[in-house]
Protein backbone atom coordinates (compact mmCIF):
# COMPACT_ATOMS: atom_id res chain seq x y z
CA UNK A 1 0.00 0.00 0.00
CA UNK A 2 1.05 3.49 -0.77
CA UNK A 3 1.56 6.51 1.72
CA UNK A 4 -0.49 9.67 1.75
CA UNK A 5 2.08 12.29 2.88
CA UNK A 6 1.41 16.22 3.55
CA UNK A 7 4.50 16.85 1.38
CA UNK A 8 7.53 14.99 0.43
CA UNK A 9 7.06 11.01 1.21
CA UNK A 10 11.23 11.09 1.86
CA UNK A 11 12.03 10.73 5.59
CA UNK A 12 13.49 13.77 6.88
CA UNK A 13 17.14 13.05 8.44
CA UNK A 14 16.85 11.45 11.85
CA UNK A 15 19.26 9.73 14.60
CA UNK A 16 20.39 6.67 15.40
CA UNK A 17 17.93 5.09 17.92
CA UNK A 18 19.76 4.62 21.76
CA UNK A 19 19.30 1.64 23.55
CA UNK A 20 15.94 2.44 24.63
CA UNK A 21 14.65 2.93 21.03
CA UNK A 22 14.35 6.52 21.11
CA UNK A 23 15.68 8.67 18.24
CA UNK A 24 16.82 11.85 18.31
CA UNK A 25 14.84 14.92 16.18
CA UNK A 26 16.49 16.79 13.79
CA UNK A 27 14.87 20.42 12.59
CA UNK A 28 12.16 20.05 10.51
CA UNK A 29 8.18 19.19 9.93
CA UNK A 30 6.87 17.06 12.82
CA UNK A 31 6.91 13.74 11.48
CA UNK A 32 3.33 11.57 12.57
CA UNK A 33 2.36 8.51 11.07
CA UNK A 34 -1.55 8.33 11.31
CA UNK A 35 -3.63 5.15 11.16
CA UNK A 36 -7.11 6.11 9.69
CA UNK A 37 -9.30 3.82 7.66
CA UNK A 38 -11.26 6.69 6.25
CA UNK A 39 -9.94 8.22 3.50
CA UNK A 40 -11.78 11.28 3.42
CA UNK A 41 -10.92 12.11 7.16
CA UNK A 42 -7.13 11.15 5.88
CA UNK A 43 -6.89 13.89 3.54
CA UNK A 44 -8.59 16.37 5.53
CA UNK A 45 -5.95 16.05 8.22
CA UNK A 46 -3.39 15.76 5.29
CA UNK A 47 -4.22 19.31 4.24
CA UNK A 48 -5.52 20.69 7.52
CA UNK A 49 -2.23 19.86 9.21
CA UNK A 50 -0.10 21.09 6.62
CA UNK A 51 -0.19 24.56 7.68
CA UNK A 52 1.35 23.60 11.25
CA UNK A 53 4.97 22.30 10.06
CA UNK A 54 3.37 18.78 10.22
CA UNK A 55 3.82 15.90 7.58
CA UNK A 56 1.72 12.71 7.76
CA UNK A 57 2.24 8.94 6.26
CA UNK A 58 -0.99 7.62 6.57
CA UNK A 59 -1.27 3.83 7.29
CA UNK A 60 -4.92 2.46 6.47
CA UNK A 61 -4.78 -0.05 8.64
CA UNK A 62 -2.88 -1.39 12.41
CA UNK A 63 -0.53 -4.05 9.65
CA UNK A 64 1.07 -1.31 7.61
CA UNK A 65 1.99 0.72 10.52
CA UNK A 66 3.92 -1.70 11.91
CA UNK A 67 5.41 -2.21 9.35
CA UNK A 68 6.48 1.71 8.54
CA UNK A 69 7.09 2.47 12.50
CA UNK A 70 10.50 0.50 11.76
CA UNK A 71 11.07 1.86 8.23
CA UNK A 72 9.98 5.49 9.28
CA UNK A 73 10.56 5.97 12.81
CA UNK A 74 8.44 8.96 12.83
CA UNK A 75 7.54 11.43 15.74
CA UNK A 76 4.39 10.51 16.67
CA UNK A 77 1.78 8.26 16.40
CA UNK A 78 -2.11 8.86 15.60
CA UNK A 79 -4.46 6.22 15.49
CA UNK A 80 -7.75 5.54 15.31
CA UNK A 81 -9.56 3.87 18.21
CA UNK A 82 -10.46 0.59 15.87
CA UNK A 83 -7.23 -0.09 13.52
CA UNK A 84 -8.48 -3.07 10.94
CA UNK A 85 -6.10 -5.77 10.65
CA UNK A 86 -4.46 -5.63 13.88
CA UNK A 87 -6.43 -4.70 16.92
CA UNK A 88 -5.45 -1.46 19.17
CA UNK A 89 -3.59 -2.62 22.49
CA UNK A 90 -1.51 -4.96 20.54
CA UNK A 91 -0.81 -1.89 17.96
CA UNK A 92 0.34 0.06 21.08
CA UNK A 93 2.33 -2.28 22.89
CA UNK A 94 4.27 -3.58 19.26
CA UNK A 95 4.74 0.06 18.91
CA UNK A 96 5.77 1.21 22.04
CA UNK A 97 8.56 -2.00 22.47
CA UNK A 98 9.97 -1.01 19.01
CA UNK A 99 10.37 3.02 19.28
CA UNK A 100 9.74 4.69 22.47
CA UNK A 101 7.27 7.67 21.11
CA UNK A 102 4.20 9.69 21.89
CA UNK A 103 0.99 7.34 20.81
CA UNK A 104 -2.38 9.42 20.33
CA UNK A 105 -5.61 7.55 20.02
CA UNK A 106 -8.53 9.00 18.40
CA UNK A 107 -11.32 8.33 20.00
CA UNK A 108 -15.24 8.63 19.28
CA UNK A 109 -18.58 8.04 21.28
CA UNK A 110 -18.42 4.20 21.61
CA UNK A 111 -14.43 4.09 22.16
CA UNK A 112 -14.11 4.54 26.12
CA UNK A 113 -13.12 1.00 26.84
CA UNK A 114 -10.91 1.00 23.49
CA UNK A 115 -8.97 4.19 25.13
CA UNK A 116 -8.78 2.82 28.86
CA UNK A 117 -7.20 -0.52 27.04
CA UNK A 118 -4.72 1.43 25.26
CA UNK A 119 -3.51 4.00 28.10
CA UNK A 120 -3.04 1.02 30.22
CA UNK A 121 -1.29 -0.82 27.13
CA UNK A 122 1.62 2.40 26.72
CA UNK A 123 -0.28 4.58 24.93
CA UNK A 124 0.08 8.52 25.74
CA UNK A 125 -2.95 10.32 25.28
CA UNK A 126 -6.52 10.57 23.68
CA UNK A 127 -7.96 13.07 21.25
CA UNK A 128 -11.66 13.25 20.29
CA UNK A 129 -12.13 12.07 16.68
CA UNK A 130 -13.41 13.41 14.57
CA UNK A 131 -10.52 15.42 15.20
CA UNK A 132 -9.89 19.73 15.48
CA UNK A 133 -7.42 20.32 14.01
CA UNK A 134 -6.11 23.62 16.22
CA UNK A 135 -6.66 21.27 19.10
CA UNK A 136 -4.62 17.88 17.46
CA UNK A 137 -1.82 20.37 16.08
CA UNK A 138 -1.17 21.82 19.48
CA UNK A 139 -1.45 18.10 21.31
CA UNK A 140 1.19 16.56 18.75
CA UNK A 141 3.61 19.49 19.40
CA UNK A 142 2.68 19.44 23.38
CA UNK A 143 3.17 15.80 23.61
CA UNK A 144 7.20 15.44 22.41
CA UNK A 145 9.44 14.85 24.88
CA UNK A 146 11.11 18.03 25.79
CA UNK A 147 7.93 20.32 25.35
CA UNK A 148 6.54 23.10 27.44
CA UNK A 149 3.23 21.66 27.84
CA UNK A 150 0.53 22.71 24.98
CA UNK A 151 1.65 25.65 22.93
CA UNK A 152 -0.21 28.13 22.12
CA UNK A 153 -2.16 27.07 19.13
CA UNK A 154 -5.74 27.73 18.52
CA UNK A 155 -7.11 27.52 22.40
CA UNK A 156 -5.51 24.73 23.50
CA UNK A 157 -7.11 23.31 26.42
CA UNK A 158 -4.11 22.51 29.57
CA UNK A 159 -3.20 19.19 30.31
CA UNK A 160 -4.66 18.86 33.63
CA UNK A 161 -7.28 20.45 35.68
CA UNK A 162 -7.38 21.37 39.27
CA UNK A 163 -10.20 22.78 41.33
CA UNK A 164 -10.15 21.44 44.50
CA UNK A 165 -10.46 17.83 45.33
CA UNK A 166 -11.18 17.19 41.76
CA UNK A 167 -8.38 16.79 39.34
CA UNK A 168 -8.89 16.04 35.29
CA UNK A 169 -5.73 14.51 33.30
CA UNK A 170 -6.67 15.73 29.77
CA UNK A 171 -4.10 13.72 28.22
CA UNK A 172 -4.38 10.78 30.65
CA UNK A 173 -8.09 10.87 29.96
CA UNK A 174 -8.65 10.32 33.81
CA UNK A 175 -10.64 12.19 36.39
CA UNK A 176 -9.33 11.81 40.11
CA UNK A 177 -11.68 12.64 43.11
CA UNK A 178 -9.64 12.87 46.38
CA UNK A 179 -6.51 11.66 44.83
CA UNK A 180 -8.63 8.68 43.45
CA UNK A 181 -8.87 7.84 39.89
CA UNK A 182 -12.26 7.29 38.38
CA UNK A 183 -13.46 5.43 35.26
CA UNK A 184 -15.54 7.64 33.10
CA UNK A 185 -16.75 6.66 29.12
CA UNK A 186 -15.92 9.48 26.80
CA UNK A 187 -19.28 11.70 27.18
CA UNK A 188 -18.83 12.06 30.87
CA UNK A 189 -15.41 12.79 30.52
CA UNK A 190 -16.20 15.41 27.73
CA UNK A 191 -18.98 17.14 30.87
CA UNK A 192 -16.57 16.87 33.49
CA UNK A 193 -14.08 18.49 31.50
CA UNK A 194 -17.01 21.35 30.57
CA UNK A 195 -17.93 21.47 33.75
CA UNK A 196 -14.35 22.14 35.52
CA UNK A 197 -13.27 25.13 32.60
CA UNK A 198 -16.37 26.66 34.44
CA UNK A 199 -16.28 25.75 38.14
CA UNK A 200 -18.59 27.90 40.07
CA UNK A 201 -21.05 28.97 37.39
CA UNK A 202 -24.47 27.88 36.01
CA UNK A 203 -23.97 26.25 32.30
CA UNK A 204 -26.88 25.75 30.77
CA UNK A 205 -27.97 22.22 29.43
CA UNK A 206 -27.47 23.88 25.91
CA UNK A 207 -23.92 24.87 26.42
CA UNK A 208 -23.68 20.88 27.46
CA UNK A 209 -24.88 20.16 25.04
CA UNK A 210 -22.66 21.65 21.95
CA UNK A 211 -19.79 21.42 23.59
CA UNK A 212 -20.18 17.41 24.28
CA UNK A 213 -22.16 16.78 21.26
CA UNK A 214 -21.13 19.11 18.95
CA UNK A 215 -24.84 19.73 18.01
CA UNK A 216 -27.86 21.16 18.73
CA UNK A 217 -29.68 20.06 21.70
CA UNK A 218 -33.30 18.05 20.70
CA UNK A 219 -36.37 19.63 22.37
CA UNK A 220 -37.01 16.92 24.03
CA UNK A 221 -34.43 15.05 25.58
CA UNK A 222 -32.58 13.35 28.75
CA UNK A 223 -29.29 12.22 27.65
CA UNK A 224 -27.89 14.85 30.12
CA UNK A 225 -29.81 14.18 33.05
CA UNK A 226 -28.83 10.65 32.38
CA UNK A 227 -25.21 11.27 32.26
CA UNK A 228 -25.31 13.50 35.47
CA UNK A 229 -27.00 10.51 37.26
CA UNK A 230 -24.13 8.25 36.14
CA UNK A 231 -21.49 11.04 36.99
CA UNK A 232 -22.97 11.57 40.11
CA UNK A 233 -23.06 8.07 41.04
CA UNK A 234 -19.24 7.53 40.30
CA UNK A 235 -18.17 10.43 42.19
CA UNK A 236 -20.08 9.43 45.22
CA UNK A 237 -22.54 12.31 44.89
CA UNK A 238 -25.93 12.78 45.35
CA UNK A 239 -28.85 14.97 43.54
CA UNK A 240 -30.59 15.66 47.66
CA UNK A 241 -26.91 16.86 48.83
CA UNK A 242 -24.44 17.85 46.44
CA UNK A 243 -20.73 17.92 46.89
CA UNK A 244 -19.46 18.55 43.36
CA UNK A 245 -22.33 18.65 40.74
CA UNK A 246 -25.61 21.28 41.35
CA UNK A 247 -28.62 21.02 39.37
CA UNK A 248 -30.31 25.04 38.73
CA UNK A 249 -33.89 24.43 38.07
CA UNK A 250 -34.66 25.00 34.45
CA UNK A 251 -31.06 26.12 33.75
CA UNK A 252 -28.78 24.24 33.93
CA UNK A 253 -25.83 22.68 36.17
CA UNK A 254 -22.94 24.19 38.39
CA UNK A 255 -19.97 22.44 39.98
CA UNK A 256 -18.87 23.69 43.10
CA UNK A 257 -15.63 22.24 44.71
CA UNK A 258 -15.44 24.41 47.46
CA UNK A 259 -12.79 26.56 45.55
CA UNK A 260 -12.61 29.21 44.08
Amino acid sequence: MTALTSSSPVPSPMGAPDDEGRVARMEGPLRVLLVEPESEQSHRLVLSLSGHDVDITVCVDGAEALLRVGMLRPDTLLTSADPPEVDLETLVRVTRRAIDIPILIGVGPGDSQRAVRALAAGATACVSRPYRIPELAALLRGSLPGSEGLPEVGMPRPTALRSGDLELDALGHRLFVDGQPVNLALREFGIMDFLLRHSGRVVSREELWTEVWHKPLPPVNNTIAVHIRRLRHKLGDSEARPRFIHTVRGIGYRLDTGQG
